[in-house]
């Protein structure tokens, strides 16, 4: 996938946006490995910890985050995400989001059958008891 320049301002804006958070670590577009594949979420998102790096660095990761974020692209159809998210619930990812740009859109998944969208006032994850207001986003 090549980033659009759509896709690549609202996940600018989005990163900003969490990394105001203080609980929480924010890192883009890590690999994560799930049942012996891999997966790349636009972004994860960590209960808060220190990165050390001067460490030896990790290009599969298989600590799972608790909210995985992907920015619905020009070149992805709404299935293929959807697909995605089945196997980060199934990978114990506690919540997902699907983030349309065209719509200035964010809908929250707290289960493969359990949304919420929002396009207007505050975005709330109620399984990580996460708020950002749609305007930092779009």
């Amino acid at each position: 996938m090549s980033p659009s320049y759509h896709y690549s301002y609202t996940k600018a804006k989005l990163i900003g946006a969490l990394l105001k958070l203080e609980p929480f670590t924010i890192f883009s577009e890590l690999t994560l490995r799930i049942d012996g594949k891999n997966y790349m979420p636009d972004i994860c998102v960590y209960p808060k910890h220190e990165v050390d790096l001067s460490l030896a660095d990790s290009e599969e990761i298989t600590d799972m985050p608790v909210l995985a974020i992907e920015i619905l692209s020009q070149t992805q159809t709404i299935e293929e995400i959807l697909d995605r998210f089945f196997m980060y619930f199934a990978g114990v990812i506690k919540s997902c989001w699907l983030v349309v740009p065209i719509a200035g859109a964010v809908i929250v998944y707290t289960s493969p059958e359990k949304a919420q969208r929002f396009n207007t006032g505050e975005i709330f994850d109620k399984q990580l008891d996460i708020r950002i207001h749609i305007e930092e986003i779009f």
